[in-house]
């Protein structure tokens, strides 16, 4: 199969080569492509992983249409995202997208794009360097490393390595930029000062993903025709020690807390990860990912949880690193090339959830901001789904590559998050209110994907509630009932409407009389109303709270109705509503807990 690509007048000559697939979604892909656009330079690691199982058909893709639930789930970015990584010093995500030769800075803050980078060609890993605010991509297509000045999102230099540069990490400590070459089967080491290579160490065959432990200088490399992790030393930059692990490991991450010292590896063809004591490097345990072609893994060490992306099954499961107990019946020689590990345990009780995201298969992808159009019959490690943690805000971001979005995961409800935008038009005509939370036109807030809103339009003075409009599911009730399921905006519609002054004043026609007599007539019926609805209160409690407590509450919910309608008509101002509403409110959440001290 050739796709062809139209670049500055000339043609090159994209050759997927080896196209060897598993099964239903497995896709056992040989990786070619484009090294030097310039040269037409072609290679391939074809036939090391095409013959690793010996396993051909022609993928049926069963993802390839997005579930009713999931559209929009997710951030919208360039083509075929695969690489991600946070600087939670200043609240940006960057996303390599693949098919654009683009990065995609996304403000945590807002859950948006807010710029556009342009990289090299065909982007892939990333990682940042929080202490200069320095964003690094590897190109697989060019053979280079883009460096990004995170202060402005702007592209400083790309720095040469070897051939096809997939994964990458940074040493913060030691600003050292480590690169893995997956078609030359070597490292390349970067100096983050001087912006050049000062070594290149062989690893192996395909190597792939790069993680290191700052606080050992030791540098950890998976293999994904040899099915081994690379130990090396950050010092001398030798390898020192090989692991066997499971089928085609892929992603890494390092659990550096004091007294852990492990290390989890994702094997896509296992369906397991591989924890190493990297103490002794050796596997202690093999434990099944809870998905299907687990890739991208990341751990947020404060909650002892682990992050899986699952590109055969679109999910993301969420482990718990402390019910990962050692199975000694793992524990293998792991020097050299030694035996497999036995089949994962399934032991359910580390796994805290499985969580459905945006798809990582579709049927094609084009569009303007795509170079190519693919079938869907590609695997990886051209399709592929990475996963980085801000542990200031307990995000977790993955990469969805068959919808070309990012998913946000709330870290502490294990939910897919999405954010809602609210708008009120005219605009400064009142607020909308959700769950007792007041939103102003043009702020924003994320919920659990699936959460339940009961949003309420709030008129300003001189104003009427006329709609809905935008993500809600009913025009005119108010309040609104939503359950939140994507990204969008919620807008709430108001007319004018004459207040009670203006219509007397109309009718009266004078104006100094006029002004005085509505002055008086509406202090007046300020005072009528708190004085009567605080009675009411009152006196609802006082009869009820006792005999019936759910009577009770109901009252009160509807003494709260009354004086959202009486707000609505102008007839209570925002300061006496306000006044009302909690009087009413402490008194129910004071009945509800008298309720549970007697339950208990």
């Amino acid at each position: 199969m050739i796709i062809t690509i139209l670049l500055n007048s000339g043609l090159v000559f994209l050759l997927l080569a080896s196209l060897s697939v598993y099964p239903a979604y497995k896709s056992n892909f040989a990786i070619s492509q484009v090294n030097s656009p310039a040269t037409n330079d072609v290679s391939t690691i074809g036939s090391d992983i095409a013959n690793d199982n010996n396993r051909s058909g022609t993928i049926e893709n069963p993802y390839s249409l997005i579930p009713s639930d999931l559209p929009n789930s997710g951030i919208d970015v360039n083509t075929f995202p695969v690489g991600i990584a946070v600087n939670p010093n200043t609240g940006k995500v960057y996303v390599a997208n693949e098919f654009s030769n683009t990065v995609s800075v996304i403000d945590t803050e807002t859950d948006k794009v807010k710029s556009t980078i342009d990289a090299g060609d065909f982007p892939y890993g990333m990682d940042t360097n929080p202490l200069n605010n320095r964003v690094y991509v590897t190109n697989r297509g060019s053979n280079t490393v883009s460096v990004i000045d995170g202060s402005i999102d702007s592209k400083l230099l790309d720095i040469p390595v070897g051939k096809s540069p997939v994964g990458i990490a940074v040493n913060p400590t030691a600003n050292w930029i480590y690169v893995t070459n997956l078609n030359d089967g070597t490292l390349s080491v970067i100096d983050g000062i001087t912006n050049g290579v000062i070594d290149t160490v062989p690893v192996g065959k395909a190597p792939y993903s790069v993680a290191v432990n700052p606080l050992t200088n030791t540098l950890y490399v998976s293999d994904i025709v040899t099915n081994t992790i690379s130990v090396i030393n950050g010092e001398t930059n030798s390898v020192t020690d090989k692991i066997t692990v499971g089928k085609r490991p892929t992603g890494l991450t390092i659990d550096i807390t004091k007294g852990s010292n492990k290390l989890y590896v994702a094997n896509y063809d296992s369906n397991s990860i591989s924890v190493i004591d990297t103490t002794s490097n050796e596997v202690i345990n093999n434990i099944a990912s809870f998905g299907d072609s687990p890739v991208g893994i990341a751990i947020d060490s404060l909650s002892n949880k682990l992050y899986v992306s699952n590109i055969g099954s679109n999910t993301v499961s969420v482990i718990d690193t402390k019910a990962i107990g050692i199975d000694n019946s793992k524990n293998k020689t792991n020097s050299g090339l030694g035996s497999l590990p036995d089949a994962p345990n399934n032991d359910t009780g580390a796994i805290i959830k499985e969580i459905s995201v945006n798809p990582t298969l579709r049927e094609s992808y084009s569009g303007e901001d795509s170079l190519v159009n693919l079938p869907n019959n590609v695997g990886f490690p051209l399709l592929a789904s990475h996963v980085t943690i801000n542990p200031y805000e307990k995000r977790v971001y993955t990469t969805n590559t068959g919808s070309n979005t990012i998913t946000v995961i709330n870290g502490e409800s294990n939910e897919v998050t999405v954010r809602l935008t609210f708008n009120v038009n005219p605009s400064n005509a009142g607020d909308i209110q959700c769950n007792g939370i007041r939103n102003s036109s043009g702020n924003s807030s994320s919920y659990d994907r699936g959460q339940v809103l009961e949003c309420l339009a709030l008129p300003e003075r001189g104003y009427a509630f006329s709609s809905w409009s935008g993500v809600a599911n009913e025009r005119y009730a108010n309040p609104l009932k939503l359950r939140v399921s994507s990204f969008g905006t919620l807008n709430a519609n108001f007319h004018s409407a004459l207040t009670p002054e203006v219509y007397i004043f109309a009718i009266v026609g004078i104006v100094g009389t006029t002004s005085v007599f509505v002055g008086w007539y509406y202090k007046y019926g300020q005072r009528r109303y708190i004085k009567r609805y605080l009675t009411r209160i009152q006196s609802t409690y006082d009869t009820l709270h006792e005999k019936d407590v759910q009577q009770c509450i109901s009252q009160l919910h509807g003494i709260r109705r009354e004086l959202i309608y009486l707000f609505k008509r102008g007839s209570l101002s925002d300061s006496h509503y306000n006044i009302l509403d909690k009087k009413a409110l402490d008194y129910i959440e004071t009945v509800r807990n008298e309720r549970e001290g007697k339950d208990l």
